[in-house]
């Protein structure tokens, strides 16, 4: 009994310490988003692979309307394949990209715009 006495003290204390540490973390990072402004650039949500047929499929999220220049890049990050120029339009979008005569491994794929440039790693495993 006198162990429990002890230990809910100290469990609402530490609770309460970090209720009031996350309401501050919460308001520091709502503060600095409000201060400063974000540059609008395409957002790469998702990257999968999906076989039969195989193919690339990439959820992009566009601030904007903008071109798009997706390419496929081998392991130290060399150019290997560029699939068509595309233009994006503002929102959401999925775009799929047809992965043929490539061979099992690891590859990137870099997602293009005027202003940045976005790598992922994928792996591809037919079997």
């Amino acid at each position: 009994m006198h162990l429990l006495d002890s230990l809910r003290p100290a469990l609402l204390l530490s609770l309460s310490i970090l209720f009031l540490l996350m309401l501050w973390r919460r308001f520091k990072h709502k503060a600095m988003m409000a201060e400063r402004p974000v540059a609008a650039h395409a957002e790469l949500l998702a990257l999968h692979v999906e076989y039969h047929p195989e193919r690339l499929r990439a959820e992009v999220a566009m601030p904007e309307d903008g071109e798009l220049r997706p390419a496929l890049l081998d392991g130290e990050h060399r150019p290997l394949f560029a699939w068509p120029r595309m233009n994006g339009k503002a929102g959401t979008q999925v775009l799929e990209l047809p992965l043929t005569d490539h061979a099992d491994g690891t590859y990137y794929f870099e997602l293009a715009t005027a202003t940045q440039r976005t790598v992922r790693r994928f792996i591809l495993n037919r079997s």
